[in-house]
């Protein structure tokens, strides 16, 4: 005769951490010759946790989606040029330009408006 003893398994609770815990943690990451992963292991906590406190207390730029540009055709207008418009995109492996035709401003904007949404 075999006896079993089934004990549940106790769930394991998320662990919550205080400000100051996280803003201690922060300041110990942010000391010369320290590593993340060090600060995360002497206090028992994953890297990617710390990781993503760090990311979460960078500040986000105040920057709009969208910048609005002074109509092209209105500048043609008062300066009666007839210049294309060149649109220059800098990249790490080279600037993209884009060169359109100003009689087409308005189909420029409504592409570009269309890409950055």
């Amino acid at each position: 005769m075999m006896t079993t003893l089934s004990i549940p398994a106790a769930q394991r609770k998320r662990r919550r951490f205080s400000p100051e815990f996280k803003a201690r943690i922060l300041d110990a990451c942010q000391q010369p010759n320290t590593s993340v992963a060090s600060v995360a292991l002497e206090h028992n906590l994953n890297a990617n946790l710390v990781r993503k406190w760090i990311r979460n207390t960078r500040p986000t730029p105040d920057q709009p989606d969208f910048i609005p540009l002074p109509q092209p055709q209105s500048l043609a207008c008062r300066s009666g040029r007839t210049d294309p418009i060149r649109i220059e995109i800098p990249h790490r492996r080279g600037a993209v330009v884009i060169e359109w035709p100003l009689s087409g401003a308005d189909t420029c904007q409504t592409l570009l408006r269309d890409l950055l949404q």
